[in-house]
């Protein structure tokens, strides 16, 4: 049975806003442009508007690529894939984390790749965006019967890539671009 989805909004201001007060102590009444409670509130939208296209471009994109990262390395612990799958995903150091995960997995000791050959598949995965170039990734997984957790953070980062075929680039063989990186990641 899942749960239902919950969205949250920020709660409506309750506090009626301050009134200027002139010199005789009388309260003077604001212009309609200058209540506060008339707009809205700094880095809020209304409802109906259209959310800004970077910010959603970036959570779009943020997601497709957390839903792979996460899948394959659930799958590199499995012994599914192979460790170096991982290298357009992440980088040098969270490889050799992953690869100490897989070790400690295969001999024996009990944690979250020893499930008696039972995979791991994803099963649900938010991603909460920091910014324009990074977002904390976190969600649950199924392992047989039971239901683990992860959590991690992505990051847009520098990766040098050859360029398509057929591109003219003069004297570079390869380009700078930025790309999603899983950064960060733990296993419950």
């Amino acid at each position: 049975m899942e749960t239902p989805r919950v969205l949250i909004r920020p709660a409506a201001p309750y506090e009626p806003p301050p009134h200027p007060v002139d010199h005789s102590g009388d309260i003077v009444a604001l212009p309609a442009a200058a209540d506060p409670a008339a707009t809205p509130a700094a880095g809020t939208r209304q409802r109906g508007a259209p959310p800004t296209v970077a910010v959603s471009r970036a959570g779009i994109d943020a997601r497709r690529f957390a839903i792979r990262a996460i899948t394959l390395v659930l799958e590199v612990v499995d012994r599914r894939r192979s460790l170096a799958q991982l290298d357009p995903v992440a980088p040098v150091p969270l490889i050799d984390s992953v690869e100490a995960l897989v070790r400690a997995c295969s001999t024996g000791a009990a944690g979250p790749g020893a499930g008696g050959g039972e995979t791991a598949g994803l099963r649900r995965l938010h991603v909460q965006m920091l910014g324009p170039g990074a977002a904390e990734v976190f969600g649950s997984y199924r392992r047989g019967q039971r239901v683990r957790a992860f959590a991690g953070r992505i990051e847009q980062m520098p990766r040098r890539v050859r360029p398509a075929p057929g591109t003219p680039r003069p004297g570079l063989t390869r380009t700078v671009e930025y790309r999603w990186q899983l950064v960060a990641f733990t296993l419950v």
